[in-house]
C-alpha cells in the first residue's frame, strides 16, 4: 500500500509552489519584451532602409527597372537624368525637359570666334558678386535625404565662369545699327510676335542655338554663367540700342539687355535667374576695326535687381513654380583697356593687356570731341531706350515720394502701380490727362514706412495705406494726394476670363481685349470718385 500511494504521489504533475510560479512568469515577460524590442527594431530599420533605398534608387544599381545589359551606359545614364521621381519611367513633364535639347546642336563652349593676325585685340575682364541672400522674402531650403534642393546651383555660383576673354574689334559689330542715326533706337535682338505672346516653357535646362550674329551676345553673357538665354521668356525681351554720339570715325553706343540664366541640370528642377537688365556701352569704329571702350553691368542703385523662379516638386508629383526677388551687388564686364593690333605690337591671342584705370579710360573717353544734333547725357540715353522697351514710359513715372509732390501741384489722383501697367492709346491718354503715375516695390514701401521722422511721417502714411492694399502678386492702386486708396485692381482679377467666349465676344465686338476694357473702367472710376 505504502508503494502504491508512494508511485501515485510520483505519478502526479509537477506543481510548482507560488515563489516558484511568480518567477517563472517574470522570465517569460523578460523573454517577451525582448522579442518585441529586437522586432520592433527590425521593423523600424526595414521602414528607415526602404525609405532610404526608395529615394536613391537612382544610385543602386540592383534597383534598376530595367533589364542595363540591352542599353548602352550613356543611355542609361541620360534616363536617369531625366526621371526626376526615379520610378523608371518619363513623364510628359519629365520628358518635355529633355525635348528641348533635340534642337540644340551646341553648348555655350562651341561657340568660337577666331581671332586673325589681321584683327585688333581686346580683352573683357568679368566683376562678379554673388547674390546676398538677406534680400530674398523665402528662407533658403536645405536638401534633406532625396528631396533635391533647387538652389543647389544657386549657391555654388559665387564667381564668374569665365574671369577673363579675349575677343578681336570685329566680333562686336553686332552691336552697329544697320544704317547710323543719333539719338534713334534699334533692335539688335526682337523677339518675333509667337515669342511675345506665346506661353515659352519654364521646363527647360540648355539654350536654343544662335544665330551667326548674336554669338557675341552668347559668349559675353557666358563669362557669368555658361547657360545663357539670349532672349528672355517673357517681355521685355532682346536687345536694343541707340547711337548717342560720334566723333570722326567712331561712334558711341548705348545697349540695354533682357536676357536670363538656367543655373541648374538634372536632376535638379530647373531654376531660372534673370537680370532685371544688363546695359551698358561700347566706343567702336563705324567699321568694327577698332573698339575703345566696352562696359556691360547690371544696375544696382535699386534695392532688388534679380527675379528668380524654380520649379520644385513638393508635396506632390506635378511641379509648382516658387517665385522670389533679390539683390546682386555685381554682374559687371569691362574692357581692359582700348583694343592693339596684333601685327603692330607682335601680340598672340593668348596675350592679355593689363588694364586700364577708370581715370585713364575717363580721360581718354573726355578727350573725344563728341559731335551730335542734340546732345544726349548718360541717364537721357538710357531712359530713350526705356522707352523703347516699355512704350507706355511715354507717360512719364516719378518715384513714390515725389509723386505725391506732382500730384499736389497739378490736383491730380496718384496711380499708383506696383510692377503693373497696360500698353494702351486710351489708357495712357486717361493716364496724362488725370493722373500722376509711379510705381514701387513692396520693399520700397516697407523702407518708407519705416521712416518716421516729422519731416517723412505723411509719406509714411502714404505709403501704409498703399501696403495695406496690396495683394500677392501685383497690385494697381489709385490713391489721393492725401494717400486714401480710392480704387485698385489685382493683376489676377485683370487677367481672370469666366469664360473663352467671354474674352473673344469682347475682342471682336471693337477690338479692344478685356483686360484693357477693365483698366479704362478702373481708371474712370476713380476719375468719377475724385469728382
Amino acid at each position: 500500500m505504502n508503494d502504491l500511494r508512494q508511485r501515485r504521489k510520483e505519478d502526479r504533475p509537477f506543481e510548482p509552489t507560488e515563489q516558484q510560479a511568480r518567477a517563472s512568469k517574470t522570465s517569460t515577460f523578460h523573454i517577451s519584451a525582448r522579442y518585441v524590442l529586437i522586432f520592433s527594431l527590425i521593423l523600424i530599420s526595414s521602414v528607415v532602409l526602404f525609405t532610404f533605398l526608395n529615394k536613391f534608387q537612382f544610385y543602386f544599381n540592383n534597383e534598376n527597372t530595367f533589364d542595363e545589359q540591352y542599353y548602352p551606359s550613356e543611355i542609361i545614364h541620360l534616363f536617369r537624368k531625366y526621371d526626376r521621381n526615379y520610378d523608371g519611367h518619363l513623364s510628359l513633364d519629365e520628358f518635355e525637359a529633355l525635348a528641348s535639347q533635340f534642337n540644340t546642336k551646341k553648348q555655350s563652349t562651341d561657340y568660337i570666334q577666331p581671332i586673325l593676325g589681321s584683327d585688333q585685340l581686346v580683352t573683357i575682364n568679368a566683376f562678379f558678386q554673388p547674390l546676398n541672400y538677406s534680400t530674398m522674402s523665402q528662407s533658403v531650403r536645405h536638401a534633406y535625404l532625396g528631396n533635391l534642393d533647387e538652389l543647389h546651383s544657386l549657391k555654388l555660383w559665387t564667381q564668374p565662369f569665365i574671369p577673363r576673354l579675349n575677343f578681336a574689334a570685329r566680333h562686336f559689330k553686332s552691336f552697329l545699327p544697320k544704317q547710323i542715326e543719333i539719338g534713334k533706337p534699334y533692335w539688335i535682338i526682337e523677339a518675333t510676335k509667337q515669342q511675345r505672346e506665346e506661353h515659352i516653357s519654364a521646363n527647360r535646362y540648355y539654350p536654343p542655338d544662335v544665330e551667326d550674329d548674336q554669338v557675341i551676345f552668347h559668349r559675353l553673357l557666358s563669362m557669368f554663367h555658361v547657360r545663357p538665354f539670349i532672349l528672355s521668356r517673357f517681355p521685355p525681351q532682346g536687345t536694343a540700342a541707340v547711337v548717342r554720339a560720334r566723333y570722326g570715325p567712331f561712334l558711341d553706343i548705348y545697349f540695354r539687355i533682357h536676357a536670363e540664366y538656367q543655373l541648374n541640370t538634372p536632376p535638379y528642377h530647373p531654376f531660372w535667374y534673370t537680370p532685371g537688365q544688363l546695359q551698358g556701352r561700347l566706343v567702336i569704329r563705324e567699321d568694327a576695326s577698332e573698339l575703345t571702350y566696352f562696359h556691360m553691368y547690371l544696375p544696382t542703385e535699386k534695392r532688388l535687381n534679380i527675379d528668380m523662379e524654380w520649379l520644385t516638386n513638393v508635396g506632390g508629383s506635378a511641379p509648382s513654380m516658387e517665385v522670389d526677388i533679390g539683390y546682386m551687388p555685381q554682374m559687371e564686364l569691362r574692357s581692359a583697356a582700348p583694343s592693339i593690333d596684333m601685327n603692330e605690337t607682335k601680340t598672340s591671342p593668348e596675350h592679355f593687356v593689363s588694364a586700364v584705370t577708370d581715370e585713364m579710360y575717363e580721360k581718354l573717353l573726355n578727350s573725344f570731341n563728341w559731335t551730335t544734333e542734340e546732345f544726349l547725357d548718360e541717364k537721357s540715353t538710357y531712359d530713350l531706350l526705356e522707352r523703347f522697351f516699355y512704350p507706355f514710359k511715354e507717360v512719364p513715372y516719378y518715384e513714390y515720394r515725389r509723386a505725391f509732390k506732382k500730384a499736389e501741384e497739378t490736383n491730380k489722383l496718384i496711380h499708383a502701380i506696383i510692377l503693373w501697367v497696360l500698353e494702351s492709346s486710351a489708357v495712357l491718354h486717361l493716364l496724362r490727362e488725370h493722373f500722376v503715375s509711379t510705381w514701387a516695390l513692396v520693399v520700397d514701401l516697407k523702407a518708407i514706412i519705416s521712416n518716421q521722422t516729422n519731416e517723412a511721417i505723411q509719406d509714411s502714411q502714404r505709403a501704409k495705406q498703399a501696403l495695406d492694399n496690396y495683394a500677392f502678386p501685383v497690385e494697381s492702386i489709385i490713391q489721393q494726394p492725401d494717400g486714401t486708396v480710392i480704387a485698385k485692381i489685382n493683376a489676377n482679377d485683370l487677367l481672370n476670363f469666366e469664360s473663352t467666349s467671354e474674352q473673344f465676344l469682347n475682342i471682336i465686338s471693337d477690338g479692344t481685349d478685356l483686360p484693357t476694357k477693365r483698366y479704362i473702367h478702373f481708371l474712370e472710376q476713380a476719375i468719377n470718385r475724385q469728382n
